[in-house]
């Protein structure tokens, strides 16, 4: 046998929709809660940005008043 017991976390995909001039908190936060950029794009048409992330569940509560404060309320987050 040469399996080894690993530890696992629960994990949120995190989809935050934010204009350019918010990007910058948004990085922030997500850093500062241990959380991993997948993928930034842009919405055609509109200035918003769709970035999506990965972010432990340990570190999701209060995530969306810590990211809103970041951005001066510019930035709405959905956890799946």
């Amino acid at each position: 046998m040469t399996a080894e017991p690993r530890l696992m976390e629960p994990i949120f995909m995190v989809e935050i929709q934010c204009p350019e001039n918010a990007m910058g908190g948004v990085y922030k936060s997500l850093s500062r809660k241990r959380g991993a950029v997948v993928e930034e794009t842009n919405r055609p048409g509109t200035p918003l940005y769709n970035v999506k992330a990965y972010l432990p569940v340990s570190e999701s509560f209060g995530f969306t008043n810590f990211l809103r404060e970041n951005t001066s309320g510019q930035a709405f987050p959905q956890m799946v």
